[in-house]
């Protein structure tokens, strides 16, 4: 059996743990590789962590943006407890919804805790952008002035919500 594999089944049981509820399949694309794929009971996108035996890390991949975990002790329980924290909704990811024909080819990871409050502004969700940089300020003016959505993705998919400019205010959808 290969390192990969190894590592990929003893991580698959720990996930079974943290998902109870979702089927997690283990595949083995090419010799020296494993995908873990966490698929979503809510019928929202699956989580798939990816392993091989040179890079000595796993792979995990939301949406669009890898985050790299290394295949160390320190590594996996950091890697459990972010997915922990995103089936349990602490954690989403934060994606744009380009209308302008612009392609952002990442999402960001954010706690529930930082997102805009009720009575938010341009000012507060443009802050959160920058500061997980997703996009600058002049990007979000433009691409919510174009119609562009900011979005919030949940594990559990009935919570996802995005917000758009509508009227010259920001509002939450």
């Amino acid at each position: 059996m290969i390192n990969a594999e190894i590592e990929a089944r003893e991580l698959q049981d720990k996930l079974a743990r943290i998902c109870p509820e979702a089927k997690i399949d283990l595949k083995f694309p090419a010799a020296n590789e494993a995908v873990i794929t966490i698929h979503n009971p809510n019928g929202g996108l699956p989580v798939n962590i990816f392993s091989n035996d040179f890079d000595h890390e796993f792979k995990v991949v939301y949406f669009k943006t890898p985050r790299f975990f290394p295949a160390n002790q320190d590594g996996i329980a950091a890697l459990l407890k972010a997915i922990a924290d995103y089936v349990t909704g602490k954690v989403v990811y934060m994606d744009i919804i380009s209308t302008s024909n612009n392609t952002y080819p990442h999402d960001r990871l954010v706690p529930v805790s930082e997102l805009p409050g009720v009575d938010f502004d341009f000012d507060e969700l443009a802050q959160l952008c920058i500061n997980k940089n997703l996009l600058s300020e002049s990007e979000l003016r433009f691409e919510l002035q174009a119609g562009s959505s900011v979005c919030i993705n949940f594990w559990d998919q009935r919570k996802n919500f995005c917000y758009k400019m509508q009227n010259g205010k920001i509002i939450k959808k």
